[in-house]
């Protein structure tokens, strides 16, 4: 709220979300410069430009001729009118210094940016009074402490990290530890259902990889609408057009439905055709079509929590994703225990491995309902459940999904493939390449949560047109991704055999799985950079570039080779995983490389 021309502000101008102070052209009354006394005068300060947002959710707030530079991070405010005295609460970060309301804080007052005319300001805003410290000043420290990271604090990080900023690192623990713990309980997950099925046998855990793989195949399609609304979510956030940024995910799941089902049913009728054509071992076959059977049996559901990880990234709001999660995981190990082994004192059968996929299933559609749940609770303000999708909401997030979707739907055909290969090795081989990618899987996921929070973090830097903070947030999370994922690679190097025998009991399988164990160990910083640079692309819509990458390097260099290797020159799976690790830290050079020639800069969402 301001007072109108001739008052104490001489112009307060609303343009497209943002607000122009400049100076006032008359002198403040003589209360004013004696509650001011201590504060600089105003001669030559510039114009500050501020981009306000009407919703709750944090937001980046670049502030354009702030005194020293200074960037508003995480500004929250309340529709107008905006009433801090109202929300206390709601926080608002200028690098390691607060931005004062009401005059200067004590740190500025001896210098040129004190404000004697802000105090006018104060009263329209409806902030607190001056503080009685001596300076008659009052901050946004005093109306919200300024947010620190007690985890961070907890692990000695208080004053940056590899030259990024503590302010910085704060944003990208806020907006990725949420990411990271739910996708570190997934690995949780993933290996309590090796351990589990492990204890079955080889060819139990063969069936469960090959089945996996086809699963993944068939939701291919549907994870990649994940990227399309965190891109055009984040980007309307970044407008300022808060309102309708939960359309995107309308639409989203409105196209899971479409054609979720169709693909489950279909590959549910022709799960034992398809089974066959990756294994001739009759044992693994018949565990393998049950499970796959089972697993099928929530394709829609997959899609519909992959789009929401989406708009919650998009939002600033990944702690939900994370708590469901926790949740999905907690029935799915209860469960999927209970079928496997069964419980003989309330009635249950041990069902074996069908179980662990009746388990996994069930939980997924348990956290496709919370989430549709916090969908109403939490996003109903942004347009979700009540405004539909235009033809061109549904045209632009085609756009920018189908890539990913082609990519994710090749990717996942050539991890069929690449099972097949691995099956002319044997079925110890099978097993402990399902074993190797879910370890794999522990030390690069963490890695695709820094990822996303790069992506979101650039895509609301480019939605409100700030550049240069766009192009640099991938740089200082890859810093922070490798750095954390070194330490962890280290323990697969050394001792890859204590880690097998949690999942595997034979000896064979154990042997030929522990040197492309330590490949993957060796070479995890190199899957930090690719998958921070490769969401970071998403997060700006340019997905197309990133499918050409990733088809190119997979289906031109790494399988052919594999297969010519496998079958003409008899490489063993050492020779072939090398191979695998090899193609990953390619793609991470070219990803950086993409990321470097900016383009992406002119991609339009629209």
């Amino acid at each position: 709220r301001a007072r109108p021309p001739g008052g104490a502000l001489d112009r307060v101008a609303m343009m497209s979300g943002s607000i122009a102070i400049t100076a006032p052209r008359i002198a403040p009354s003589a209360s004013r410069l004696d509650r001011n006394r201590h504060q600089a005068p105003l001669a030559g300060r510039p114009p500050v430009i501020c981009q306000i947002y009407s919703d709750w959710s944090s937001r980046d707030v670049t502030s354009r001729g702030a005194p020293n530079g200074r960037r508003l991070r995480g500004v929250r405010v309340r529709p107008p009118p905006v009433s801090t005295a109202k929300s206390r609460s709601e926080r608002v970060r200028a690098g390691s210094a607060s931005i004062p309301i009401g005059g200067t804080s004590p740190s500025d007052a001896d210098s040129s940016s004190g404000d004697p005319f802000a105090g006018d300001l104060a009263e329209d805003v409806g902030t607190p009074p001056p503080r009685e410290d001596g300076s008659g000043n009052s901050t946004l420290e005093d109306i919200a402490p300024e947010l620190k990271s007690n985890f961070l604090r907890s692990i000695g990080i208080t004053n940056g990290v590899l030259g990024v900023s503590q302010d910085r690192v704060e944003m990208v623990a806020r907006q990725a530890l949420p990411v990271m713990g739910g996708m570190a309980s997934q690995n949780v997950l993933n290996l309590a259902d090796s351990a589990m099925v492990g204890r079955l046998g080889t060819a139990c855990v063969a069936a469960v990889g090959i089945s996996s793989t086809l699963n993944f195949q068939c939701q291919a399609v549907l994870q990649g609408i994940s990227s399309g609304v965190q891109a055009m979510s984040a980007r309307r956030i970044g407008e300022g057009k808060s309102s309708i940024a939960a359309v995107p995910l309308n639409a989203a799941l409105m196209l899971c439905l479409l054609f979720g089902i169709p693909m489950a049913t279909w590959a549910y009728t022709n799960a034992p055709v398809l089974v066959d054509r990756l294994t001739a071992d009759p044992e693994v076959i018949k565990h393998a079509v049950p499970y796959l059977r089972a697993r099928l049996a929530a394709v829609p559901a997959v899609g519909i929590n992959f789009a929401f990880r989406g708009f919650w990234n998009a939002a600033q709001q990944p702690q939900i994703y994370m708590n469901t999660l926790l949740i999905m995981h907690a029935v799915n190990i209860g469960l999927s225990l209970a079928l496997i082994f069964g419980v003989p004192a309330l009635g249950v059968p041990a069902m074996g491995v069908v179980g662990a996929g009746i388990g996994t299933s069930f939980s997924v559609w348990v956290g496709a309902a919370l989430y549709l749940r916090m969908g109403f609770q939490r996003a109903k303000h942004m347009g979700f459940g009540c405004c539909f999708p235009s033809a061109n909401d549904f045209k632009v997030l085609l756009k920018q999904a189908a890539p990913t979707s082609g990519t994710n739907l090749l990717f996942a055909t050539g991890m069929a493939a690449m099972y097949w290969i691995v099956g002319q090795l044997g079925t110890a081989e099978t097993a402990a390449v399902n074993v190797l990618i879910n370890l794999m899987l522990t030390l690069v996921l963490p890695c695709m949560g820094m990822g996303l929070a790069a992506g979101a973090l650039s895509g609301r830097a480019l939605g409100r047109g700030d550049v240069d903070d766009a192009t640099q947030w991938p740089w200082d999370v890859a810093k922070l991704t490798a750095a954390l994922m070194f330490g962890v690679g280290l323990i697969a190097v050394l001792i890859p055999e204590v880690l097998l025998k949690v999942f595997l009991t034979n000896e064979d399988a154990i042997r030929v799985a522990a040197w492309p164990l330590r490949f993957t160990g060796i070479t995890v910083a190199g899957d930090a950079l690719s998958l921070t640079m490769q969401n970071a692309l998403l997060g700006v819509g340019d997905a197309a570039r990133v499918a050409m990458v990733s088809i190119g390097t997979q289906w031109l260099l790494f399988l052919p080779a594999a297969y010519f290797g496998v079958t003409r020159l008899g490489f063993d799976l050492n020779w072939m995983w090398g191979l695998y690790v090899g193609q990953r830290v390619l793609q991470a050079v070219i990803y950086a490389a993409m990321w470097r020639d900016g383009k992406w800069r002119r991609i339009k969402l629209s």
